[in-house]
């Protein structure tokens, strides 16, 4: 009898955990060509993160398609080898949040101790994916003035995202955007591919501050498949996974009455001419790792 409820417990633990994890399709992929421009089956592919140095390897198909799926954002330098061509090496490869990053590459016959190194440039339109988003970069994220100190508040510095107004339990973070045609009660959230939002109202209590934050990105359409179960705004925000090298913030937000405009109701009057605001003083200071 405790052996079934045991193994009942464990279930449903792990198909809570399946609900509640949300796959990325951040990933690497192209294809690899000969100076002809036929392709090379069987060419060793490795992605090297150029602030974790974390590697990832894969080996080209028989179409010389190459696919390097759900590496971390970041930026990257591509390697190509293949016998009897020169090693070729993609410098600068920056990858966002559920971007597919396509580079095609050429390899130039010679011996492997013979490379090419090339800057890699951003794609000017995406052939691989047909979301309709926007990316809120790192430095975005810090510089941008946020209410509370809440980066999902910056879905509404994109296309098509407008205010909703609070929500009906009294919480905003994701209740207060509406999305192209939809409503704010169809939005969801999730950080680092987890959601973090209440099962039966769009709202969540998980805020990460903005110098944890690396980017956010803000979908408004023609979404992937793990993200069929709602049709509004979808907020991803990946937070920063450190490097090599030791990063860190100080930082203090004020707001006093000093730097706020006079609200209707304290503006001088004939009756009360000399009307003065009312103190207000907020501070906002901590110190966060990254």
């Amino acid at each position: 009898m405790f052996k079934h409820f045991v193994f009942v417990v464990c279930l449903f633990t792990a198909a809570f955990g399946v609900r509640a994890q949300i796959a990325t399709t951040t990933s690497l992929v192209g294809t690899v060509t000969d100076a002809s421009g036929k392709t090379v089956p069987g060419a060793k592919v490795s992605a090297v993160n150029t602030g974790t140095h974390d590697v990832y390897n894969g080996i080209t198909s028989e179409q010389g398609y190459y696919n390097l799926q759900f590496v971390a954002v970041g930026d990257y330098n591509l390697t190509v080898e293949q016998p009897g061509f020169q090693v070729l090496k993609l410098a600068g490869i920056h990858v966002d949040i559920n971007q597919v990053v396509r580079n095609d590459v050429a390899l130039k016959v010679g011996n492997l101790v013979e490379s090419v190194t090339v800057q890699a440039t951003a794609t000017a339109i995406k052939t691989d994916d047909a979301t309709v988003s926007a990316l809120i970069s790192s430095r975005s994220v810090t510089e941008l003035p946020l209410s509370l100190r809440d980066p999902m508040q910056l879905a509404l510095t994109t296309p098509g995202v407008g205010g909703g107004g609070t929500s009906f339990s009294g919480v905003p973070p994701g209740e207060s955007f509406n999305g192209p045609g939809t409503r704010a009660i169809d939005n969801h959230m999730s950080m680092d591919g987890i959601s973090i939002q209440n099962n039966l109202i769009t709202t969540s209590a998980v805020r990460p501050g903005p110098d944890a934050v690396q980017e956010v990105e803000v979908q408004t359409g023609t979404y992937n498949a793990q993200y069929g179960a709602y049709m509004g705004v979808h907020i991803n925000m990946i937070t920063k996974s450190g490097t090599n090298q030791a990063h860190g913030s100080l930082y203090e937000f004020v707001r006093n009455q000093d730097f706020d405009a006079r609200t209707f109701f304290n503006l001088p009057t004939p009756a009360n001419p000399t009307a003065a605001k009312p103190p207000y003083h907020q501070n906002d200071f901590g110190v966060e790792k990254s």
